[in-house]
């Protein structure tokens, strides 16, 4: 008899498991936010700006020459292979 609850028991557990993962409905994707990170890189300011979600737009300010080269690396933004400085964004 005891073995029979178990059993029991446990098939309803089972299915009502199972039926509870077919009933859950995937969330819908997250909005978009607009988004902005401004780096100083000497006497150069670099504004990265995303507007919406299919492009990026990139401000470069201040003296720059040929062959100056910005690269990402792991999140942080490197102008001829020097580190540059994060700073906070400006009312956005």
């Amino acid at each position: 008899m005891k073995k029979l609850l178990l059993a029991g028991t446990a098939a309803f557990l089972i299915a009502t498991a199972a039926r509870a993962a077919e009933d859950d409905i995937p969330p819908p994707p997250s909005r978009f936010q607009p988004w902005q990170q401004v780096w100083q890189c000497n006497d150069i300011r670099v504004t990265i700006t995303g507007r919406d979600p299919f492009s990026v737009e990139y401000d470069i300010g201040g003296m720059i020459w040929g062959g100056s080269r910005f690269t990402v690396i792991k999140g942080a933004l490197y102008f001829n292979s020097r580190p540059c400085l994060p700073l906070q964004p400006v009312g956005y």
